[in-house]
C-alpha cells in the first residue's frame, strides 16, 4: 500500500471510531477524509485532527446522523496543526 492509502485508512478508521463512540452515521466521511489528508502532513497531526474532531462530535452530537461541514472541518485542522 501506498503512503497515501495508509493515510486515507487511518482517517477512515478514525472517523468510524467516532461514529461508533457516539451511535452516529457521518454521512460525508470520504469528503472529511480527503479535507485532513490534503491539510496534514503525517499520521501524527492526522490523529491530532481526529481527535478535536471527537470532542467536537461529543458537543455537537446532534442525532444518528451527521454531515459534518467543511468549514467545521476547517477550523479544527487550523486550531490543531496550525494551518488550512
Amino acid at each position: 500500500m501506498s503512503q497515501e492509502t495508509d493515510l486515507q485508512v487511518m482517517v477512515m478508521s478514525q472517523l468510524q471510531m467516532i461514529e461508533h463512540a457516539y451511535g452516529v452515521a457521518i454521512t460525508n466521511k470520504e469528503e472529511i477524509s480527503g479535507w485532513i489528508i490534503s491539510a496534514t502532513h503525517n499520521s501524527r497531526e492526522i490523529l491530532t485532527v481526529a481527535l478535536a474532531l471527537n470532542n467536537w462530535v461529543a458537543v455537537n452530537n446532534p442525532g444518528r446522523t451527521l454531515t459534518i461541514s467543511q468549514h467545521i472541518v476547517q477550523q479544527i485542522i487550523a486550531g490543531t496543526v496550525g494551518r488550512w
